[in-house]
C-alpha cells in the first residue's frame, strides 16, 4: 500500500474520490478485474467531462498491475489529452517562456529535415 499523501490533483485529474480506492484494491489487479468491480467509478477531469475507469481501460487488453502507483501511472497514461487543458498555461503569474523567431525558424527547419531524412548533426566526425 503506498503512503495517504497521495496527490489529489495530477495532470488536469482528480483522484479525490479515486483514492481510497486505490488504497483498498488487493493487488495485483487485472484490467478486467478492475473493470468488473470499479469500472462504474469515475474522476473528474480539470477541463473535460468526468471519465469511468471502463473508459479509460476498455483498451488496454489483458494487463496486471502490481501496485497502487503501477495503476495510477496507468490511470494518467490512459488519460485523454483533453484533460490537462491548455498545455502550458499557468494562473501562477509570471510569464512562461516566449517562442522567438529564431526558436520557430529552428523548429521549421528540424521538422523539414526529419521529413526529407536530412541530418541536423552538424558534428558529423566518428569518434
Amino acid at each position: 500500500m503506498v503512503e495517504d499523501d497521495q496527490p489529489e490533483h495530477v495532470q488536469g485529474v482528480d483522484f479525490t474520490e479515486i483514492n481510497p480506492l486505490l488504497e483498498k484494491i488487493d493487488y495485483p489487479v487485472t484490467t478486467e478485474e478492475l473493470i468488473d468491480q470499479y469500472g462504474d467509478r469515475e474522476l473528474e477531469r480539470t477541463n473535460a467531462d468526468p471519465i469511468s475507469l471502463e473508459e479509460l481501460f476498455s483498451y488496454a487488453g489483458d494487463a496486471s498491475y502490481e501496485s497502487e502507483e503501477e495503476l495510477r501511472q496507468m490511470i494518467l497514461g490512459q488519460m485523454p489529452k483533453d484533460s490537462e487543458g491548455r498545455v502550458g498555461y499557468s494562473d501562477r503569474g509570471g510569464s512562461g517562456p516566449e517562442q522567438t523567431e529564431e526558436a520557430e525558424e529552428a523548429e521549421e527547419q528540424t521538422s523539414a529535415d526529419i521529413q526529407d531524412g536530412v541530418s541536423t548533426d552538424t558534428d558529423t566526425t566518428q569518434q
